[in-house]
């Protein structure tokens, strides 16, 4: 957060010590408001999940949310624009799709309940690594100049990448769960192919936004 701030934020603000400092402040607001999402949406608490019940499998998972949501706050601060709500609108773009993703698969895949009930370790870092992965992709959405509310919108459709990645990341989970299903535990639980897939997903998205045309010779930034 601080090196976006130092280097890749607002022309007004790299040099300002009092602006880093009131932007460092916004994003533990902004920090602590999806951490009470994932609590509420995800059922996922660093409180009750890690620390009281000792859940590995919700630390890997809650982890990645964390790093997830201070990826795409920091990149949202990515570019120039005239004021601090052009950043909590981009990111909060990135922010609501990134909830609206996870609860699909959810939906799709059970990975909440995995997680937190049946405390399956694979599955949280599976779960953790999606969510790093696809924060580092629509944080790459949030980024750029400010030009306009509607542009910002038509600008976050370079995040694209997070639906063959949130599909990806379901079928994988909807074979772990016929593998279990199946009476093929030892396999569903082996921590080092999760290991894997997580760093799969993560070069997924790193190649996916370094395919993008710089934001600076993107014509839609123009």
């Amino acid at each position: 957060m601080i090196y976006t701030l130092k280097a890749l934020a607002s022309f007004d603000v790299v040099d300002d010590f009092f602006y880093i400092i009131f932007y460092i402040a916004i994003g533990f607001a902004w920090l602590y408001f999806g951490l009470v999402i994932m609590a509420c949406l995800f059922d996922l608490s660093w409180i009750d999940d890690v620390l009281s019940m000792n859940n590995k499998a919700a630390l890997f998972s809650f982890a990645g949310g964390f790093l997830g949501l201070t990826i795409i706050y920091s990149a949202a601060n990515i570019g120039d624009g005239p004021g601090w709500w052009c950043v909590i609108f981009a990111g909060g773009l990135g922010l609501i799709t990134w909830i609206v993703l996870a609860l699909i698969v959810n939906l799709l895949a059970q990975v909440f309940e995995r997680v937190t009930v049946d405390r399956d370790i694979s599955c949280g870092i599976r779960f953790g690594c999606y969510l790093i992965a696809s924060g580092i992709v629509l944080g790459r959405a949030s980024a750029g100049d400010w030009t306009s509310f509607a542009m910002t919108v038509i600008e976050f459709m370079a995040g694209w990448p997070a639906l063959p990645l949130t599909a990806l990341f379901i079928l994988i989970e909807r074979y772990y769960i016929y593998m279990a299903k199946a009476g093929r535990e030892s396999e569903c639980n082996h921590i080092w192919s999760s290991i894997l897939w997580g760093a799969i997903f993560i070069a997924i998205a790193v190649t996916s936004i370094m395919m993008l045309p710089p934001m600076t010779e993107n014509p839609i930034y123009h």
